[in-house]
C-alpha cells in the first residue's frame, strides 16, 4: 500500500485537474491525503446570499461528498485537529477509509476584489502574515512552508502532487502556481534538493488540449464531479465539463528525490 499526498489550491481543482489519478489511489486502498492550500473563499458580493467562510464550507461539503462518492461509502467524516510544524490544522478522515482531507483556510485570490491572494503574498511580500479565515494562528512564509514540511513528514508519502509551478506563464490561476511553489519549497533539503518525488499537473490550459480521459475513468470522474458541484453555488450542471475528459501534466515537471528545485524567478512579478 502506498501513500499519496496531493496539494490543491482550491476545493475542486483536484476533481477537475488531478482526477482520475487521486480516485485511482482511493480505489487501490492507498493512504490518500488531500490538502486544500486555501479556503477557496470569495467575498460576499452585493446581492449574494453567501461569501467568506460560509462559501468555503459549502465547497468543503462538496469535496467531502465527492470523496465519499469516490470511495463508495457513506458521507461520514471524523474530525481531528493535527499539528504540523507547530501549527494547529483541521483535518477530516472519511470513516472506514484511508482518505484524509486537510484544510489551511488561507485566503484565496478572488478577483476582481483580490487578484493576488495570500499564497502569492507569502511569496512576494516580505513580512506578510497569512491569517486563516477560521481564526487559527497566522503564518509567515517560513512558517507556512514549515507547516507543509511537517505535514509531509507526518504523511510520509511515496509521491506528492501539485499544480504547475510555471502555470503563471500559461494563464493559470495565481493560487495554483503559488501553491505549487510553496509545496516545492517545503519538499527540499537545505541544498534545495527534492526529498519526495513530486508530480505537477496542468490547470485551466487542459481545456484547449485533446481529450485523453475516456470510458470508465471519464464516467467515474464525471460522477465524482457531480457529487461536488451542487454544493457550490458558483457552479451549475455545465460548469467545467470540458475538464472531465482531460488530465495533463506539463513536460519535464516531475521532480525526483535529489533533483534540484529552482523556483521560477518571474512569478512574483507576473500578477498584475
Amino acid at each position: 500500500m502506498a501513500t499519496t499526498l496531493s496539494f490543491i489550491a482550491h476545493p475542486d481543482d483536484d476533481l477537475l485537474f488531478m482526477n482520475p489519478d487521486i480516485a485511482c489511489d482511493v480505489w487501490d486502498g492507498n493512504d490518500v491525503w488531500v490538502v486544500y492550500l486555501t479556503a477557496g473563499d470569495i467575498p460576499q458580493r452585493p446581492g449574494a446570499a453567501y461569501g467568506g467562510i460560509q462559501y468555503t464550507e459549502m465547497r468543503l461539503d462538496g469535496a467531502r461528498a465527492a470523496y465519499a462518492r469516490t470511495a463508495g461509502v457513506a458521507n461520514e467524516w471524523s474530525y481531528e485537529q493535527m499539528t504540523f510544524g507547530g501549527h494547529p490544522v483541521p483535518t477530516n478522515r472519511l470513516v472506514g477509509t484511508n482518505v484524509r482531507i486537510v484544510y489551511t483556510y488561507v485566503h484565496a485570490a478572488a478577483g476582481p476584489e483580490d487578484n493576488f491572494g495570500d499564497l502569492w503574498r507569502l511569496l512576494a511580500v516580505p513580512g506578510f502574515r497569512a491569517q486563516p479565515i477560521d481564526g487559527r494562528p497566522s503564518y509567515t512564509c517560513d512558517e507556512f512552508t514549515g507547516m507543509l514540511r511537517g505535514l509531509i513528514d507526518t504523511a510520509a508519502p511515496d509521491l506528492i502532487r501539485t499544480g504547475s509551478s510555471i502555470g503563471h506563464r500559461e494563464g493559470d490561476h495565481v493560487d495554483h502556481t503559488a501553491g505549487a511553489i510553496l509545496v516545492a519549497d517545503a519538499d527540499t533539503d537545505d541544498a534545495r534538493r527534492t526529498l519526495v518525488r513530486r508530480f505537477e499537473y496542468d490547470g485551466y490550459k487542459v481545456l484547449g488540449f485533446p481529450e485523453n480521459v475516456h470510458g470508465f475513468l471519464r464516467d467515474q470522474k464525471t460522477a465524482i464531479w457531480d457529487a461536488y458541484w451542487p454544493h457550490d453555488p458558483e457552479l451549475n450542471a455545465w460548469s467545467w465539463r470540458g475538464a472531465l475528459s482531460r488530465r495533463y501534466q506539463p513536460d519535464g515537471r516531475v521532480f525526483h528525490p535529489g533533483s534540484v528545485w529552482v523556483p521560477p524567478a518571474d512569478f512574483a512579478s507576473s500578477v498584475a
